[in-house]
Protein backbone atom coordinates (compact mmCIF):
# COMPACT_ATOMS: atom_id res chain seq x y z
CA UNK A 1 0.00 0.00 0.00
CA UNK A 2 1.45 3.11 -0.87
CA UNK A 3 1.58 6.06 1.12
CA UNK A 4 -1.38 8.36 -0.74
CA UNK A 5 -3.46 4.83 -0.08
CA UNK A 6 -2.62 5.07 3.37
CA UNK A 7 -3.67 8.38 4.22
CA UNK A 8 -7.25 7.53 2.75
CA UNK A 9 -7.20 4.84 5.01
CA UNK A 10 -6.46 6.46 7.98
CA UNK A 11 -8.83 9.59 7.62
CA UNK A 12 -11.53 6.47 6.68
CA UNK A 13 -11.08 4.56 10.00
CA UNK A 14 -11.14 8.07 11.63
CA UNK A 15 -14.67 9.20 10.45
CA UNK A 16 -15.83 5.82 11.39
CA UNK A 17 -14.27 6.04 14.93
CA UNK A 18 -15.67 9.54 15.35
CA UNK A 19 -19.38 8.31 14.35
CA UNK A 20 -19.32 5.86 16.62
CA UNK A 21 -18.22 7.51 19.39
CA UNK A 22 -20.00 10.66 18.67
CA UNK A 23 -23.48 8.63 20.18
CA UNK A 24 -21.49 7.55 23.20
CA UNK A 25 -19.70 11.22 24.01
CA UNK A 26 -22.99 13.07 23.53
CA UNK A 27 -24.79 10.28 26.14
CA UNK A 28 -21.97 11.44 28.43
CA UNK A 29 -22.26 14.81 28.03
CA UNK A 30 -26.08 14.35 28.69
CA UNK A 31 -25.68 12.11 31.63
CA UNK A 32 -23.21 14.89 33.32
CA UNK A 33 -26.09 17.70 33.05
CA UNK A 34 -27.39 19.66 35.69
CA UNK A 35 -30.73 18.89 33.74
CA UNK A 36 -29.81 15.13 33.95
CA UNK A 37 -28.45 15.11 37.53
CA UNK A 38 -31.84 16.95 39.19
CA UNK A 39 -34.14 14.49 37.15
CA UNK A 40 -32.07 11.63 38.38
CA UNK A 41 -32.25 13.46 42.01
CA UNK A 42 -35.91 14.07 41.57
CA UNK A 43 -35.76 17.78 42.31
CA UNK A 44 -33.96 20.68 41.21
CA UNK A 45 -32.15 23.30 43.49
CA UNK A 46 -32.15 26.63 42.92
CA UNK A 47 -30.05 29.10 44.66
CA UNK A 48 -30.99 32.86 45.54
CA UNK A 49 -30.53 35.69 48.49
CA UNK A 50 -34.15 36.67 49.49
CA UNK A 51 -33.19 39.84 50.04
CA UNK A 52 -34.17 41.76 46.60
CA UNK A 53 -37.99 42.27 46.49
CA UNK A 54 -40.03 41.81 44.22
CA UNK A 55 -37.92 39.06 42.83
CA UNK A 56 -37.01 36.91 45.76
CA UNK A 57 -37.87 38.02 49.55
CA UNK A 58 -39.83 36.74 52.37
CA UNK A 59 -43.43 37.89 52.98
CA UNK A 60 -45.37 38.96 56.05
CA UNK A 61 -46.41 35.39 56.70
CA UNK A 62 -42.26 34.04 56.30
CA UNK A 63 -43.22 32.51 52.66
CA UNK A 64 -40.69 33.01 50.60
CA UNK A 65 -41.77 34.99 46.82
CA UNK A 66 -41.02 37.26 43.90
CA UNK A 67 -40.28 36.99 40.63
CA UNK A 68 -37.45 34.57 39.91
CA UNK A 69 -39.34 32.23 42.37
CA UNK A 70 -42.31 31.78 40.23
CA UNK A 71 -39.87 31.61 37.03
CA UNK A 72 -37.67 28.96 39.07
CA UNK A 73 -41.30 26.73 39.95
CA UNK A 74 -41.85 27.23 36.04
CA UNK A 75 -38.38 25.35 35.37
CA UNK A 76 -39.48 22.85 37.61
CA UNK A 77 -42.63 22.42 36.29
CA UNK A 78 -41.32 22.15 32.96
CA UNK A 79 -39.07 19.52 34.60
CA UNK A 80 -41.53 17.85 35.62
CA UNK A 81 -40.36 17.94 39.24
CA UNK A 82 -40.20 19.79 42.28
CA UNK A 83 -38.06 22.95 43.57
CA UNK A 84 -36.35 23.30 46.03
CA UNK A 85 -34.88 27.11 47.30
CA UNK A 86 -31.56 27.42 48.76
CA UNK A 87 -31.51 31.07 50.35
CA UNK A 88 -27.48 31.70 50.78
CA UNK A 89 -25.59 35.23 51.46
CA UNK A 90 -24.60 37.10 48.14
CA UNK A 91 -20.98 37.10 48.51
CA UNK A 92 -20.68 32.89 48.75
CA UNK A 93 -23.99 32.71 46.06
CA UNK A 94 -21.82 31.87 43.06
CA UNK A 95 -19.28 29.28 45.09
CA UNK A 96 -22.57 27.70 46.22
CA UNK A 97 -23.07 26.95 42.41
CA UNK A 98 -19.67 26.14 41.65
CA UNK A 99 -19.64 23.40 44.51
CA UNK A 100 -22.67 21.65 43.59
CA UNK A 101 -25.00 22.50 46.71
CA UNK A 102 -27.37 24.41 44.02
CA UNK A 103 -28.01 23.45 40.34
CA UNK A 104 -28.45 26.46 38.91
CA UNK A 105 -28.81 30.44 40.28
CA UNK A 106 -31.93 32.87 39.73
CA UNK A 107 -31.50 35.78 41.95
CA UNK A 108 -31.48 38.66 39.90
CA UNK A 109 -28.23 38.72 38.80
CA UNK A 110 -26.44 40.29 35.74
CA UNK A 111 -24.95 38.63 33.55
CA UNK A 112 -21.60 40.25 33.27
CA UNK A 113 -18.65 39.47 30.96
CA UNK A 114 -16.50 38.80 34.90
CA UNK A 115 -18.89 36.54 35.96
CA UNK A 116 -19.08 34.48 33.01
CA UNK A 117 -15.49 33.54 33.59
CA UNK A 118 -16.97 31.46 36.48
CA UNK A 119 -20.54 29.84 35.19
CA UNK A 120 -22.27 29.98 32.15
CA UNK A 121 -25.26 32.46 31.44
CA UNK A 122 -28.90 31.75 29.93
CA UNK A 123 -30.24 34.41 27.68
CA UNK A 124 -31.67 37.12 29.46
CA UNK A 125 -34.92 36.76 31.07
CA UNK A 126 -35.36 40.78 32.33
CA UNK A 127 -33.51 43.92 31.78
CA UNK A 128 -33.49 46.97 34.62
CA UNK A 129 -30.57 50.02 35.10
CA UNK A 130 -28.62 50.53 37.81
CA UNK A 131 -29.81 54.37 39.13
CA UNK A 132 -28.93 56.97 42.38
CA UNK A 133 -30.78 57.08 45.56
CA UNK A 134 -29.67 60.27 46.55
CA UNK A 135 -29.79 62.42 49.68
CA UNK A 136 -32.20 65.34 50.07
CA UNK A 137 -29.49 66.53 53.02
CA UNK A 138 -26.17 66.13 51.61
CA UNK A 139 -26.75 66.29 47.60
CA UNK A 140 -30.17 68.13 46.77
CA UNK A 141 -28.02 70.01 44.12
CA UNK A 142 -26.63 66.77 42.01
CA UNK A 143 -28.18 66.18 38.09
CA UNK A 144 -26.34 62.68 37.53
CA UNK A 145 -23.26 60.54 38.53
CA UNK A 146 -20.52 62.82 37.46
CA UNK A 147 -21.31 64.67 40.08
CA UNK A 148 -20.67 62.59 42.39
CA UNK A 149 -17.30 62.02 40.98
CA UNK A 150 -15.00 64.66 43.33
CA UNK A 151 -13.52 64.94 46.82
CA UNK A 152 -15.93 65.02 49.55
CA UNK A 153 -18.64 62.89 48.46
CA UNK A 154 -19.76 59.81 49.58
CA UNK A 155 -21.21 56.83 47.97
CA UNK A 156 -22.42 53.56 49.16
CA UNK A 157 -22.74 50.34 47.72
CA UNK A 158 -23.99 46.59 47.84
CA UNK A 159 -20.62 44.78 48.45
CA UNK A 160 -19.78 42.43 45.05
CA UNK A 161 -22.69 43.93 42.76
CA UNK A 162 -22.52 45.43 39.73
CA UNK A 163 -23.43 49.35 41.07
CA UNK A 164 -20.36 48.47 43.31
CA UNK A 165 -18.60 48.18 40.01
CA UNK A 166 -19.54 50.94 38.27
CA UNK A 167 -19.35 53.39 41.51
CA UNK A 168 -15.31 52.29 40.95
CA UNK A 169 -15.82 53.07 37.28
CA UNK A 170 -17.69 56.37 37.75
CA UNK A 171 -16.98 57.82 40.64
CA UNK A 172 -13.09 57.71 41.38
CA UNK A 173 -12.34 60.71 43.31
CA UNK A 174 -15.32 60.16 45.67
CA UNK A 175 -15.61 57.48 48.85
CA UNK A 176 -16.77 54.11 47.69
CA UNK A 177 -18.64 52.72 50.95
CA UNK A 178 -19.69 49.00 50.70
CA UNK A 179 -22.43 47.65 52.66
CA UNK A 180 -23.24 43.36 52.92
CA UNK A 181 -26.84 44.33 52.87
CA UNK A 182 -28.88 47.26 50.46
CA UNK A 183 -30.91 47.95 53.65
CA UNK A 184 -28.16 48.89 54.98
CA UNK A 185 -26.65 51.23 52.44
CA UNK A 186 -30.39 53.07 51.57
CA UNK A 187 -30.58 53.78 55.58
CA UNK A 188 -26.63 55.63 55.08
CA UNK A 189 -28.60 58.05 52.61
CA UNK A 190 -31.73 58.21 53.93
CA UNK A 191 -29.40 59.25 57.55
CA UNK A 192 -27.58 61.83 55.57
CA UNK A 193 -24.90 59.89 55.78
CA UNK A 194 -23.79 59.12 52.12
CA UNK A 195 -24.77 61.33 49.28
CA UNK A 196 -26.14 58.67 47.20
CA UNK A 197 -27.02 54.57 46.35
CA UNK A 198 -26.12 53.04 43.30
CA UNK A 199 -28.02 49.98 42.67
CA UNK A 200 -30.41 48.32 40.58
CA UNK A 201 -33.79 50.53 39.88
CA UNK A 202 -36.85 48.55 41.13
CA UNK A 203 -35.01 49.03 44.57
CA UNK A 204 -33.91 52.19 44.44
CA UNK A 205 -37.58 52.60 43.92
CA UNK A 206 -38.51 50.53 46.75
CA UNK A 207 -35.91 52.55 49.46
CA UNK A 208 -37.06 55.78 48.42
CA UNK A 209 -40.81 54.83 48.42
CA UNK A 210 -39.42 54.23 52.34
CA UNK A 211 -37.67 57.40 52.63
CA UNK A 212 -39.74 59.93 50.48
CA UNK A 213 -39.07 62.60 52.80
CA UNK A 214 -35.33 62.22 52.81
CA UNK A 215 -34.53 61.12 49.38
CA UNK A 216 -35.06 61.64 46.03
CA UNK A 217 -34.12 59.38 42.35
CA UNK A 218 -31.74 59.75 39.67
CA UNK A 219 -33.32 57.69 37.23
CA UNK A 220 -30.79 58.03 34.65
CA UNK A 221 -29.24 54.82 33.63
CA UNK A 222 -25.82 54.48 34.87
CA UNK A 223 -25.74 50.73 33.65
CA UNK A 224 -27.83 48.69 31.65
CA UNK A 225 -28.54 45.30 33.70
CA UNK A 226 -28.87 41.65 31.81
CA UNK A 227 -31.13 39.33 34.78
CA UNK A 228 -29.96 35.72 33.49
CA UNK A 229 -29.89 32.14 35.01
CA UNK A 230 -26.44 31.05 36.10
CA UNK A 231 -25.56 27.15 35.77
CA UNK A 232 -21.79 25.70 35.73
CA UNK A 233 -19.58 25.58 32.80
CA UNK A 234 -19.15 22.67 30.59
CA UNK A 235 -22.87 22.10 30.17
CA UNK A 236 -24.40 23.44 27.00
CA UNK A 237 -27.38 20.98 27.34
CA UNK A 238 -28.74 23.04 30.45
CA UNK A 239 -28.09 26.61 28.71
CA UNK A 240 -29.76 25.49 25.91
CA UNK A 241 -32.61 23.95 27.87
CA UNK A 242 -32.73 27.06 30.03
CA UNK A 243 -33.03 29.23 26.82
CA UNK A 244 -35.71 27.02 25.15
CA UNK A 245 -38.13 27.38 28.24
CA UNK A 246 -37.40 31.39 28.30
CA UNK A 247 -38.14 31.51 24.70
CA UNK A 248 -41.54 29.44 25.15
CA UNK A 249 -42.28 31.75 27.84
CA UNK A 250 -41.96 34.79 25.88
CA UNK A 251 -44.00 33.54 22.87
CA UNK A 252 -47.09 32.32 25.00
CA UNK A 253 -46.96 35.89 27.52
CA UNK A 254 -46.10 34.04 30.45
CA UNK A 255 -42.91 36.10 30.88
CA UNK A 256 -45.27 39.40 30.38
CA UNK A 257 -47.78 38.33 32.85
CA UNK A 258 -45.03 38.13 35.31
CA UNK A 259 -43.33 41.23 34.59
CA UNK A 260 -47.04 42.56 35.20
CA UNK A 261 -47.50 40.47 38.47
CA UNK A 262 -44.59 41.98 40.23
CA UNK A 263 -44.60 45.18 38.22
CA UNK A 264 -41.73 45.24 37.05
CA UNK A 265 -40.61 47.58 33.66
CA UNK A 266 -38.36 45.50 31.15
CA UNK A 267 -36.10 48.11 29.51
CA UNK A 268 -33.85 47.02 27.06
CA UNK A 269 -31.30 49.59 26.51
CA UNK A 270 -28.44 49.59 24.33
CA UNK A 271 -29.86 46.55 22.27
Amino acid sequence: MDHRARVVVALLLAVLLGACGGPSRSSNLWQGSTLSKAKERGRLIIGLEAKFKPFEYIDENGDLVGFDVDLGRILGAEMDIPVEFMNVSWDSIIGSLLTKKCDLIISGMTATPKRALRVSYSDPYFHTITCLLVSKKRAADIKGIADLNQPGRIVVVKQDTTGHIAAKARCANAKIVSFPEEDLAALEVHNGRADAFLYDLRAVLNHHGKYEATTFVLRAPVTVEPYAIACRKGDPDTVSWLNLVLHHLKRDGRLEELYAKYELENVELGN
